[in-house]
């Protein structure tokens, strides 16, 4: 994580919008990881199932729409009551993201993700369930579904990349700008408390 000040950010700022392009692309290294945050958060919280492209796209989206126009939006950056050029950053993000949804005509009622299923969680079958009828078996994911549902919503995400998007624990390490064993705890604390709420539910 890169440990820069305001003035510093103000710096590379001012001489982006001068013209230098060693300016600019230290800005877009500088802020990248923030843009690929917030994409996945706003789609996130917005139900929407992506992929690693969808992720790049908006990302290069983000940053041509910074510059384009003699880079209006950075322009428009003043810096009022504490607002950082990340804060802003973060923001036009978060818009850009949300314009593109609307364009798609895409709202948060579509919820295009596969269902996770019990087969899809075999660490949770593993030692739980023996084989069970079809009635079983659907009431066991619909529990699963409601547990899935009461986790925090970093828990949420793991879930959805690793096991819906089917991302390695290294790439979601890197996506969630986690350290690859923080990613394994917690990976080991999401499947303990589903493995808890749905047999706590079973019973």
């Amino acid at each position: 994580m890169n440990h820069h000040s305001s003035q510093d950010d103000r710096k590379i700022l001012s001489e982006s919008l001068s013209g230098s392009s060693k300016a600019s692309e230290i800005l877009v290294r500088r802020f990248s990881d923030l843009v690929y945050q917030s994409v996945q958060y706003t789609l996130m919280t917005k139900h929407i199932s992506f992929n690693k492209q969808d992720i790049e796209d908006l990302h290069n989206t983000i940053f041509l729409s910074l510059f384009e126009n003699r880079c209006k939006k950075l322009r428009q950056y003043q810096g009022k009551n504490g607002c950082s050029l990340a804060s802003w950053i973060r923001m036009i993000a978060v818009r850009t993201v949300l314009d593109h949804l609307r364009k798609k005509g895409v709202d948060s009622i579509a919820w295009q993700q596969r269902r996770i299923t019990l087969e899809a969680l075999p660490e949770l079958t593993r030692d739980k369930f023996e084989p069970v009828s079809q009635i079983e078996k659907a009431r066991q994911a619909r529990l699963l579904q409601e547990g899935i549902q009461r986790l925090g919503p970093r828990d949420q995400m793991f879930i959805k990349l690793h096991f819906d998007h089917e991302l390695s624990i290294a790439e979601v390490a890197e996506t969630m700008q986690l350290s690859i064993s923080n990613v394994y705890t917690l990976k080991h604390r999401v499947i303990k408390r589903l493995k808890s709420y749905v047999a706590l539910i079973a019973k």
